[in-house]
């Protein structure tokens, strides 16, 4: 009985092939860009270093099957790491453009306290002429 689970579970299985092993890498480094919660915090992680890896072993793959690959792999292989280095780079540029906001956002406060305290600065209040 064992053996036809086995069997069940290996017709389940994509086949291994070279397009299969690549979308495998594809989907994970997509699925680390959207953010994987963290199973203590619950708080989405998106990992840009792991995605680079990813990218750097599919840049690896494609270097090293160059003039190997059937025409369909390599413009799978061409498309697949196209779309993950734009994914990364949008990611990465939005969280540098987080950065950037939330340490203006950080001094912004301090600014305004020292321009608020500054005894330079005086208010232009004019009274009312009595008629």
């Amino acid at each position: 009985m064992e053996e036809t689970t086995d069997q069940e579970e290996t017709q389940q299985l994509p086949p291994v092939d070279f397009i299969s092993y690549l979308t495998n890498l594809v989907e994970t480094g997509q699925l680390y860009l959207q953010g994987v919660p963290n199973p203590e915090t619950e708080e989405v992680v998106i990992n840009l270093p792991i995605v680079k890896h990813i990218i750097d072993t599919i840049e690896m793959l494609e270097e090293k099957t160059k003039g190997n690959l059937t025409a369909p792999e390599a413009n799978f292989l061409t498309n697949t790491l196209y779309e993950l280095r734009m994914g990364y780079i949008r990611v990465a540029s939005s969280q540098e453009a987080a950065a950037q906001q939330a340490a203006a956002a950080a001094e912004t406060p301090a600014e305004e306290t020292e321009i608020e305290a500054s005894p330079n600065e005086t208010e232009n209040v004019s009274e009312p002429e009595a008629q």
